[in-house]
């Protein structure tokens, strides 16, 4: 499975939550030796992920197609094209092989319900 595909499979899956945890390196599924390897660009794609899961977590997955929502006076944005240049550069920050470990994981324990 590709890269963005495991990441879509994730987001299908509810995992948004876990997702932004394992990019911030607050997971059991984080490689915190990855994410301070990145190169400046891939940690530029990897901040910009991470507020676009944060806005799709505060104002939800249908709302992520608005790019600003204001709130009490303050703006908030998403930002779906970073979103999808982080997948399309290899979802920096994210080891695929533990993304998939994660999602087989979930996946079993949805089955065994």
């Amino acid at each position: 499975m590709s890269e963005e595909s495991l990441v879509d499979r994730a987001l299908e899956l509810g995992l948004t939550k876990e997702l932004l945890a394992v990019l911030e390196g607050n997971s059991t599924y984080s490689d915190v030796d990855s994410i301070d390897s990145l190169d400046r660009h891939s940690r530029r794609l990897r901040s910009m992920a991470m507020i676009h899961l944060q806005f799709m977590l505060r104002f939800g997955s249908s709302e992520s197609e608005n790019k600003q929502i204001e709130v009490d006076g303050k703006v908030y944005s998403s930002y779906p094209e970073y979103f999808n240049a982080w997948k399309l550069a290899g979802i920096p920050g994210i080891l695929p092989y533990r993304l998939d470990a994660m999602i087989k994981e979930v996946e079993r324990l949805k089955q065994s319900d």
